[in-house]
């Protein structure tokens, strides 16, 4: 069996992108280590061609077994993809970014991340035009499927709801996070801790802190998260810092607008506001490892990603109700209505100001965190492909 994953979604410059295209790198890299499993499975990934060097070191990093190859293509569109699958094919085409390419001959099935652009388009950077392609071109990749995999439960409802799917068609895989954080336990994981506060001070993070790591676009409901810190920062028993990572997104007037308020008339001796642009994996574990709390007040979420590597870290999480999130963290973690200021604010004092209550939260959710996984969530999808193949 060859199995062909459409990894067009993987940007050019080896840039790392943002989510669905680090998880589409790790899927593939624990689809890669179950084909040694296989001894009748092969992988074929298509990749465009100024994205194949980089990305391909980073999938095969430290992988000694498995068979693969890669198709360079020329360039991101459907047109080459179909060229490559007509040269070079597999007997069923994963699609990780969830966006299927038309024409395209053999079984496909597409792994889907969220579907909020069909809700909330307000959200979105693209054109009226653009909108009304891309929708119309993922309605039909996802209705020509026949099978369809997604990140969550949640994922699933959205899709059956709005498409028409019959559920048994759809399948939940739930994602990995970082499986490095995922490693580390007890006395290794307070080691690491502690190196990553050592290598944060270099940089100017000193105190105490709170973390928003994610891209900054709308649905991420930063103003509110801002105003709450800064109405809860003269009122915590300690100054608490607040970092906001992440590279700029799209529609960033309000959110530029809240940074600015809450850098204003303030002096160092107070709780401060960092902002750290585009961080690397390096500096994205030494933020969630050493923040205090993190905090998700996203409007939604297909699944809540950083969520889960803020589990596995060992660090406490409050997050909104928003999306899949409550599913993601169960039990383990406050989750407040995403508009509830009030709430916001009284959580980040109860939390910051209580060392025992988040490490009570930070305990449960990494107990939790170990019932998700890359190589779980890759169980689920070759299942369903090598039944797709069949």
């Amino acid at each position: 069996m060859i199995l062909g994953i459409d990894l067009r979604c993987l940007p050019p410059g080896g840039t790392p992108g943002t989510g669905i295209a680090h998880a589409s790198r790790e899927i593939t890299k624990a689809l890669f280590a179950l084909s040694s499993g296989h001894p009748n499975l092969t992988l074929s990934l298509y990749i465009p061609r100024e994205a194949a060097q980089e990305h391909g070191k980073e999938i095969f990093r430290n992988m000694s077994s498995g068979k693969c190859r890669i198709i360079k293509l020329n360039s991101a569109t459907g047109g080459s993809l179909r060229q490559s699958l007509e040269a070079y094919g597999c007997d069923v085409l994963f699609v990780p970014s969830g966006a299927v390419a038309p024409g395209i001959k053999i079984p496909v099935v597409p792994w889907v991340h969220d579907v909020a652009i069909f809700d909330h388009p307000e959200w979105f950077p693209e054109s009226l035009f653009r909108r009304a392609i891309t929708t119309n071109l993922f309605r039909k990749g996802i209705r020509k499927a026949g099978h369809v995999l997604c990140v969550s439960q949640f994922t699933k409802d959205e899709l059956v709801k709005k498409f028409q799917l019959d559920p048994s068609t759809v399948r939940v895989t739930l994602e990995g996070g970082d499986p490095e954080l995922a490693s580390l336990h007890d006395e290794a994981l307070a080691q690491a801790k502690q190196k990553a506060r050592y290598r944060l001070a270099e940089r100017g993070v000193t105190r105490p802190f709170i973390l928003y790591l994610g891209t900054l676009e709308p649905r991420k409901n930063l103003p509110m998260l801002l105003k709450a810190w800064d109405e809860a920062r003269s009122e915590f028993k300690r100054p608490t810092d607040l970092v906001i990572a992440g590279r700029d997104g799209w529609k960033l007037d309000a959110i530029s607008s809240s940074l600015v308020d809450a850098q204003r008339g303030r002096t160092d001796t107070q709780s401060r506001l960092h902002r750290i642009e585009a961080p690397t994996d390096e500096h994205r574990r030494d933020l969630l490892l050493a923040a205090e709390l993190v905090a998700l007040p996203s409007f939604y979420e297909g699944f809540g990603l950083v969520a889960l590597e803020a589990m596995q870290a060992g660090t406490a999480v409050l997050s909104s109700t928003g999306g899949a999130l409550p599913e993601v963290v169960g039990d383990a973690s406050p989750c407040l209505p995403p508009d509830d200021l009030r709430a916001w604010k009284q959580s980040l004092l109860e939390l910051m100001d209580s060392e025992q209550k988040r490490a009570d939260v930070a305990r449960q959710g990494k107990m939790r965190s170990t019932k998700m996984g890359w190589e779980i969530a890759a169980n689920v999808i070759l299942d369903v492909l090598t039944d797709r193949a069949v």
